[in-house]
């Protein structure tokens, strides 16, 4: 391990000579880089990668898993890159998530060698072990330490960290709170490290430098909509409305790819269940971006050769007496529509109702055999010449949304295909 460490510090000497040759020219500043502000996401990334899975690195961080899922999301939103594919065997890196693997064991290692520098003079000094000192957490500490020990106050730290002056001394203070050991001390307006700051200096130069390499190396990486995106939604939007439309998507970017998964109701997007959600129900979660994205009218419908076995109905009295019926398990969500609520109240108890799904293409299967009267969106006619339309008034309208974290607008696939999505149903009529 003593080795690898080293030649990963002689790869990395000549990019810490470039960075501070940026640094002295004013070529490198805080806004420079977009993984300049979030060391410490890197070490939940790593935690991550390595687990090969979100619950068992929030497990071996000892963090909850909506928070690191939340944490992973802020660092694929800052890079506007996918970090991780999902495979049969867990979560896999993506070429960005390589790239920023290496980068991540990098500061890793440094960041450990400081620490049994620190350990060593804790114990040399005849310090108390207990509690032991400890860097987890303190990558964002140790680059804001690193801002004080280059610029010697702490406002002009905050300001190259991006932060207030009282959030970048909590994060010092915390930082020697953790470790048990001062790591500077001041006379005559300048800071002087300590040894425990000196090795804390090194490593911390060490961790920009791999950040530095690590941007020029994502530069090129993730400029184009390319990847998996998962979209749940119920099995009738996903049959009638999003898989035809497919192919438009498919045109524009051949290098996206679809998962579509059937959900009746929304997923949990923040622990990411599903990327986007298609479907009735409106989320209020403060996190997740909620998108109204039409409207579909359903209607009274039966095959033709039902009509002609049975009749068709010229009332809704006459049609709740006389005649068989269909319905889907869901349509109570919309009993706020008053013929929605009309409906429920017909196949509420009746001994008509020949079937009751939750499963909207079931509900179709069985209309066009024969078997009774169903509400349908009013688009299936133009798909099946075989259904008739019952006229009788109704005007059920049901609202549809599309719903996603709020971080994913930045990645490239992601916003492609909600942008797309968006231009795809407007264009149908349906917003």
């Amino acid at each position: 391990m003593a080795l690898l460490r080293c030649a990963k510090y002689l790869i990395l000497e000549n990019n810490l000579l470039k960075t501070g040759k940026m640094l002295l020219s004013g070529q490198l500043s805080a806004s420079a880089s977009p993984l300049d502000r979030h060391w410490d996401l890197m070490r939940v990334f790593l935690a991550v990668a390595r687990e090969g899975a979100l619950l068992r690195g929030a497990k071996a961080l000892d963090e909850p898993l909506s928070s690191v899922h939340r944490q992973i999301g802020a660092l694929e939103s800052a890079l506007s890159a996918q970090l991780f594919t999902r495979s049969s065997t867990g979560l896999k890196p993506t070429p960005a998530g390589h790239s920023l693997l290496n980068t991540a064991e990098t500061m890793d290692d440094a960041a450990a060698t400081a620490l049994q520098t620190v350990t060593a003079l804790r114990g040399a000094g005849r310090q108390p072990q207990t509690p032991a000192p400890t860097l987890n957490g303190q990558w964002d500490g140790l680059r804001i330490f690193l801002a004080y020990a280059r610029t010697g106050t702490f406002v002009r730290a905050a300001a190259e960290a991006g932060m207030s002056f009282e959030t970048a001394r909590r994060h010092l203070y915390s930082l020697e709170h953790a470790l048990g050991l001062a790591l500077s001390t001041r006379s005559r307006g300048a800071i002087h490290l300590t040894p425990a700051g000196d090795a804390l200096h090194t490593a911390a130069l060490v961790m920009e430098a791999a950040v530095a390499d690590a941007n020029r190396s994502l530069a090129g990486l993730n400029q184009r909509p390319e990847g998996l995106v998962r979209i749940a939604t119920t099995d009738g939007l996903g049959a009638f409305w999003v898989t035809p439309r497919l192919e438009r998507l498919y045109e524009r970017f051949p290098g996206l790819g679809v998962q579509l998964q059937y959900r009746p109701h929304q997923p949990d997007l923040a622990n990411g269940e599903a990327d986007l959600w298609i479907g009735y129900s409106e989320p209020q979660a403060k996190a997740l971006i909620r998108m109204p994205l039409g409207r579909i009218d359903f209607r009274p419908v039966a095959s033709r050769s039902y009509l002609a076995r049975h009749g068709t109905p010229w009332s809704w009295d006459e049609l709740a007496s006389d005649h068989w019926l269909l319905t889907h398990s869901y349509y109570t969500e919309h009993s706020d529509d008053p013929d929605f609520a009309r409906w429920g109240r017909i196949c509420r108890g009746s001994p008509r109702v020949r079937l009751e799904t939750d499963l909207s293409m079931s509900l179709l299967a069985a209309t066009v055999a024969g078997h009774g009267i169903s509400l349908q969106p009013s688009g299936v006619l133009d798909q099946h010449d075989t259904l008739a339309l019952v006229d009788l008034p109704c005007a059920a309208t049901a609202p549809f949304w599309l719903v996603y974290h709020e971080h994913l607008r930045h990645i490239a696939r992601y916003r492609a295909v909600i942008e797309e999505t968006i231009a795809i149903m407007t264009q149908a009529g349906l917003r």
